[in-house]
């Protein structure tokens, strides 16, 4: 399937993937070690493995198309938009999330699939998609090169449901097109329970999957903390959302320094990703647990991510936070 802008039908992919010959390095690895999440092709190969073993008509050639087509629009290789410029929200981050998906999707198999599948191949093959394109919404069209793609914060999600519906439509998935609605579940601003209401239950627990995705693979990562300290700080002074207003209408700098935000970011945990998690998702990430035959290396790496966190915050040192992340996006020219 392709897509050539955010509104028009797509043409045909450029062909294979530029950045397969990446060299693994284990810390540009997944959170397992064992997948270069520096190499579209080596993720792509991670999750057709898992849907291929796990589903015999499982249609890989539409999911080899779709990492192609997204690493095409990240790059700027698709004709009517502009190459990725958020660091924060790069590819590696699209693709972390359709791993973690994949993985989850099978647990799901696993746990309620019986004597035949509970979602099948083409739902598996969706929710993968979606959590691979769900924030499509910040890639710029020409006509909004003069403004940072971070500055799409507030309505990305829209956009990328926008992008997922036409590309869907043009594509064998079609009868599935208005299910682009699932993305909406990564997105704060909308209540979970409007968005699945009125869906089958296996559809509603696929956009709990897809939620739990986004935020898992996050903070999760093995270069999370630097790369909140980094880039995300940056993406969201680029987009005014370091700030607030206050009744009285002066400005509140919420972050004023990276290290402010990472100050947060334990209490953001507790208090917003947490509840998520566990009440509006249902703790679908037990399905993580159950691919892996027991073990969760996501949520074991998320609570590494967050002692060493509060471990810095309590002792006022942040010195420890050396290394320097390296976005998957194209680097802006010298």
């Amino acid at each position: 399937m392709r897509n050539s802008t955010l509104d028009s039908p797509f043409q045909p992919h450029s062909g294979i993937s530029h950045l397969n010959s990446t060299l693994f390095d284990i810390n540009q690895s997944d959170v397992t070690g064992t997948v270069n999440m520096a190499s579209p092709g080596a993720v792509a190969d991670a999750i057709c493995s898992i849907l291929g073993k796990r589903y015999a008509d499982f249609d890989e050639v539409l999911l080899r198309d779709g990492f192609l087509d997204i690493e095409d629009i990240f790059w700027g290789r698709m004709p009517g938009l502009l190459p990725c410029d958020t660091p924060y929200h790069d590819l590696r981050h699209s693709m972390s999330t359709a791993l973690a998906m994949a993985r989850m999707v099978d647990g799901y198999e696993a746990v309620h699939g019986g004597d035949g599948p509970a979602l099948g191949a083409e739902l598996a093959t969706l929710g993968v998609l979606l959590a691979l394109f769900h924030d499509v919404g910040f890639i710029r069209r020409l006509s909004e090169a003069g403004i940072n793609g971070a500055c799409l914060i507030r309505e990305h999600e829209q956009r990328s449901v926008d992008y997922m519906r036409g590309y869907l439509a043009a594509g064998p998935l079609a009868r599935y097109s208005e299910l682009a609605e699932l993305i909406h579940t990564t997105n704060f601003a909308k209540c979970t329970c409007e968005i699945l209401d009125g869906l089958a239950p296996r559809l509603v627990d696929l956009g709990k999957m897809l939620g739990t995705s986004d935020l898992v693979s996050q903070i999760s990562g093995r270069y999370y903390l630097e790369r909140c300290r980094h880039f995300l700080f940056q993406e969201f002074v680029a987009a005014g959302a370091d700030r607030t207003t206050s009744p009285s209408g002066d400005v509140v700098i919420l972050y004023p320094t990276p290290e402010d935000l990472l100050r947060k970011t334990p209490g953001f945990y507790e208090h917003l990703v947490k509840p998520r998690l566990d009440g509006d998702f249902s703790k679908a990430y037990r399905y993580i647990a159950a691919h892996f035959g027991g073990g969760d290396p996501y949520a074991n790496s998320i609570q590494r991510n967050l002692d060493f966190l509060r471990g810095m915050i309590e002792r006022n040192d942040f010195s420890r936070l050396t290394r320097k992340p390296v976005p998957l996006m194209p680097l802006p020219a010298a």
